[in-house]
């Protein structure tokens, strides 16, 4: 008698377990709290490295960011990148506003941006996982002579562009402070529309936006709040 009234009871807490497994398993999920219902607030900083090409040769780009995180899976912040590659035209021959002809040796393309970064990571608690993020941003192209005597730059042309760079990404989580990102996609220059007028009068742009329109691969150094993850 006692065997079977344990028996029954045993029975009774599996089934009622069963039932409350199912019942935590078929709640409610929100993308804007965690699975405890509140809102986690966390932030990080990151420098950033770009590999790509610029007018047809491979170039590097250096910078950084940072956001607020949001439930370890949305982010929104600001970012800021250059172009640390020495890209150069030999010679460069314009006509100025006074109808003169003028040449120019050794001129150095210099590229720059920053603004919004916006990203979302897919299970963030698994220690490598995917995430996305996209760079909307604001900058210029500009082609400079220096003047070594002096160490001063001069801007034969500065070309004001917007950018849009979307990427696919992998992330590990190292430690609960410091992650690494490793990211592909593509970064798109609109806006690249400044002329000069060669030696035959014809109106040429300085710059071409297929130059700086490039497929990238980017590394990211993570420093901030990523414990927690619910």
């Amino acid at each position: 008698m006692k065997s079977a009234v344990f028996g029954l009871m045993m029975t009774g807490f599996i089934f009622y377990g069963g039932y409350l497994g199912a019942q935590d398993d078929n709640e409610p999920r929100y993308l804007l709290t965690g699975n405890d219902g509140n809102v986690h607030i966390s932030g990080f900083g990151a420098p950033i490295i770009g590999f790509g090409s610029v007018e047809g040769n491979f170039a590097v780009y250096n910078g950084g960011g940072g956001a607020v995180l949001l439930n370890q899976t949305f982010y929104a912040g600001g970012y800021g990148m250059g172009l640390s590659t020495q890209h150069s035209i030999d010679i460069l021959t314009l006509t100025n506003s006074q109808g003169k002809e003028v040449t120019y040796e050794d001129l150095h393309t210099h590229f720059g941006h920053g603004g919004f970064w916006f990203g979302y990571i897919h299970k963030p608690e698994k220690a490598v996982h995917f995430a996305a993020s996209a760079k909307l941003g604001w900058g210029s192209i500009s082609l400079t002579e220096q003047d070594f005597g002096e160490d001063v730059y001069d801007n034969v042309v500065l070309d004001n562009v917007f950018v849009v760079h979307p990427q696919a990404e992998l992330e590990l989580n190292l430690l609960k402070w410091f992650k690494m990102n490793i990211g592909a996609g593509y970064q798109f220059v609109a806006g690249v529309d400044k002329k000069y007028k060669d030696a035959s009068g014809n109106r040429v742009n300085f710059f071409n936006a297929s130059d700086f329109s490039k497929p990238q691969l980017t590394v990211s150094l993570l420093f901030g709040g990523f414990g927690g993850v619910k």
